[in-house]
């Protein structure tokens, strides 16, 4: 072998050794709906165990994230094909409209993750403009 090709498979070798170990974030499909009062947000989140998953909400930005756990049949010989994900994900949503984090519903059914966020209520004020002294607008 000559001194380039032990060179190139060194370089492979060494240029991320962990990769494959390193566990990383997915992100699972995601809808987003606006109706007049509210955020709808649906994520596929099929095998999902609900102690696994968690749902954080804030006026300008929402967070989904949670584990996804796999398990391999037993006897496992050999994997043919693998491309369900699995491992932790998070996905952030910011909000254009501020939405009440006090009255977010979640509901997980059939594989799905549906969080049900109102928007703020909005109070308007009319506000009465008095006349300076000695002058008109």
């Amino acid at each position: 072998m000559s001194n380039r090709q032990k060179s190139a498979i060194h370089v492979v070798a060494i240029r991320q050794p962990f990769a494959l170990f390193e566990p990383r974030l997915w992100r699972p499909p995601l809808n987003i709906y606006e109706t007049r009062d509210a955020l709808l947000l649906v994520a596929e989140l099929a095998g999902m165990n609900l102690d696994q998953l968690q749902v954080y909400a804030q006026p300008a930005i929402v967070q989904i994230q949670g584990t996804r756990r796999l398990e391999a049949p037993a006897g496992l010989v050999q994997i043919h094909r693998m491309e369900i994900t699995s491992g932790p994900f998070r996905i952030e949503v910011p909000t254009t409209t501020p939405v009440d984090p006090e009255r977010v519903e979640a509901h997980y059914r059939n594989g799905l993750l549906e969080v049900m966020l109102p928007f703020t209520q909005q109070s308007v004020r009319r506000v009465i403009i008095a006349q300076a002294d000695g002058g008109s607008l």
